[in-house]
């Protein structure tokens, strides 16, 4: 780990230098750097101040030409001196490919991580609404940076837009389409969906792909994320604007462009996208109360218990400690609070799916079979002594208000420290596992399913045990996927530049096809499988990701980008490409004000996709830069 962030430092060194500097050359010449910034890049390279003689010291900080740095630098191939025939092709395609899967996977462990401490209740709210959209747009950001970081920043830069479109383009139509496809249900004449149909027949006929009579429903907060994504849209309207006055806009008029002009419009863009990203912040913590933010952790928790990576109690404890009054027997505390409504929730999933004959209530054979898929090998006479402890009602069988009572009061018990006897103890021990349980909403019961166990670490672990241990494996997740990501961006941009040179296909178009495909592939993945649960619910947090990573593209990103035609004086040479990104963004924010989503309208959604990349195209090919 010592070595990885010594990596780190020499790239945020780097990118330090450079922009503070406003450009350096690869030979080690620093040029039109502040006194501030010489002086911080000599005191990195060991010179001797702003007023030692040591200025060359300064470019060799900037490129890792120190004894370190050289080290440094050495670990990454660079791809221009790869041999120009097959072999170097190959070469090339090999370095892009596992640049790729390194960025895909630290990709994954910011998000995984991220979405980890949604399990820490002190921190879910502004973890979900803050922590979380901006680890998102870590890995698109850093491209976006590195881009424009080396000697050739204005030829290099065609990468991070691309980047920056690709990402953008896709999150709003591939996922979209899939979303819609894996949460479809039957819809009336009404548009409306089958969703308090039974599991099995909210689709019917089972497996239909009727265009116009299957679909999906959402709350109205995906309305208002459309009309957010069109406002922090504006900031490429700002500089392209502007661009066009000032003959940067045309292919004929390139001789005639004056990026000085633009420089201080892209320091507008620059602070318009920076304010919205600040209110783009504010609203999403206004909101982190809100039924979708609660839906969104709730989610959050199901997978993580199915993973085994926390129990229930481990889950809930924090969260019901308030509800933990000694006078009460449980069923008042379980309906005082939303909290305790979302517990009951969690465990009517687990409860749906032992009651295996449907009835609302498990009889002493069912339970033994909970127990048993549970770890639990209970007697006969154990589970007598449960039934009588749990029966309240003393019919015979445990329904579902008299298994939440059970429930409640055993994390009261793990959360009090409650050592009681294993016959008490080991009857409801939720906390050895509740596995595939949170997943089966909707499953039909399958007797040969595989469920994984609980690993013994965390088995035995108190609740605030394993909240501390799910901090720190947050912290592990997010700090080596940052790392990986500023570290292996700087030479994915250098790949795919010189993968379009030597294919002679403009390195906008590779990065457009296969950037996303490594930082965004995991918002891709969670938006189908969130989908995929056919509820009303699952289908807005779906569709309302998606829209709130265009958000932060359009403010956090776009951003970094005009920051950096605005430090290093560069022309704003994109309109084919802002044309079609907010071509795209208007057309979704149409489709967010829709309450039904057919699967015909996620199909048009989807062709956006390759027409924005046709546009892009033809209109270059137009005259348009």
């Amino acid at each position: 780990m010592p070595f990885l962030g010594l990596l780190a430092g020499n790239q945020c060194l780097r990118a330090l230098c450079v922009v503070g500097g406003a450009g350096a050359g690869r030979e080690g010449k620093a040029k039109g750097l502040s006194n501030f910034w010489l002086f911080f890049c000599q005191r990195a390279a060991g010179g001797e101040g702003r007023g030692g003689r040591k200025e060359t010291d300064c470019g060799r900080v900037l490129w890792g030409e120190t004894e370190m740095g050289t080290a440094l630098s050495n670990l990454f191939v660079d791809p221009k001196e790869l041999p120009q025939d097959g072999n170097g092709m190959v070469q090339l395609v090999f370095l892009m490919a596992v640049y790729g899967y390194v960025l895909f996977t630290s990709s994954n462990m910011i998000s995984d991580g991220s979405e980890l401490l949604l399990l820490v209740p002190s921190l879910a709210g502004i973890v979900g609404s803050v922590v979380l959209p901006i680890l998102g747009a870590v890995p698109d950001g850093a491209i976006v940076l590195f881009s424009g970081l080396g000697p050739d920043a204005q030829k290099q830069l065609s990468v991070g837009v691309g980047a920056l479109a690709g990402s953008t383009i896709m999150l709003l139509t591939i996922p979209w389409f899939l979303s819609i496809l894996a949460g479809r249900v039957s819809l009336d004449r009404n548009g409306k969906g089958a969703y308090k149909a039974p599991a099995g027949a909210k689709l019917s006929p089972p497996g239909s792909m009727s265009l116009t009579r299957t679909g999906v429903n959402c709350g109205p907060s995906i309305a208002i994320a459309g009309k957010i994504m069109v406002i922090t849209s504006l900031a490429y309207i700002i500089i392209q604007g502007p661009a066009f006055g000032l003959s940067c806009g045309l292919k004929s008029d390139d001789n005639k462009c004056k990026s000085k002009g633009e420089r201080w419009w892209a320091f507008a863009g620059l602070i318009y996208a920076f304010l919205s990203f600040v209110g783009y912040l504010w609203y999403q913590v206004k909101t982190s109360d809100d039924e979708q933010s609660k839906d969104k952790v709730d989610a959050t928790r199901k997978k993580a218990i199915q993973a085994s990576m926390i129990s229930l109690s481990g889950a809930f404890a924090q969260e019901l400690e308030m509800m933990s009054q000694p006078n009460s027997a449980g069923t008042a505390l379980l309906s005082e609070t939303n909290r305790g409504d979302r517990l009951r929730s969690t465990l009517k999933t687990f409860f749906n799916k032992y009651d295996r004959d449907g009835n609302g209530s498990i009889d002493s054979s069912e339970l033994i079979l909970l127990l048993s898929d549970l770890g639990e090998k209970p007697t006969n006479d154990e589970v007598a002594d449960m039934m009588t402890e749990l029966d309240t009602d003393n019919d015979g069988t445990i329904d579902f208000e008299e298994f939440a009572v059970g429930c409640l009061k055993l994390i009261q018990r793990r959360t009090d420290g409650d050592h009681a006897s294993a016959a008490e103890r080991g009857q409801m021990r939720v906390t050895g596992a509740i596995n595939e349980v949170h997943d089966a909403i909707g499953d039909s019961d399958d007797d040969d399913s595989e469920e994984e166990e609980m690993p013994e670490d965390l088995r035995t672990l108190s609740p605030e045990e394993q909240q501390r241990k799910i901090k720190m494996r947050s912290a592990w997740l997010m700090g080596l996927g940052t790392v990986l990501v500023l570290l292996f961006s700087d030479p994915m941009v250098d790949v795919l530049s010189e993968f379009g040179a030597r294919t002679h296909i403009p390195p906008f178009y590779i990065s457009f096809v296969l950037a996303p495909l490594a930082s965004n592939a995991s918002e891709l993945i969670a938006a189908f499988n969130y989908a995929a649960k056919k509820t009303k619910k699952t289908i807005t947090i779906s569709l309302s990701t998606l829209l709130g990573a265009a958000c932060m593209n359009n403010s956090f990103c776009l951003a970094i980008f005009l920051a950096i035609v605005w430090a290093r004086s560069l022309k704003w040479i994109y309109s084919a490409e802002t044309i079609s990104i907010v071509g795209v963004q208007l057309i979704m924010a149409f489709f967010a004000f829709k309450k039904t989503h057919t699967l015909l309208s996620g199909i048009v959604v989807l062709t956006l996709y390759p027409l924005s990349i046709i546009a892009v195209w033809g209109i270059e090919r137009a005259g348009l830069n």
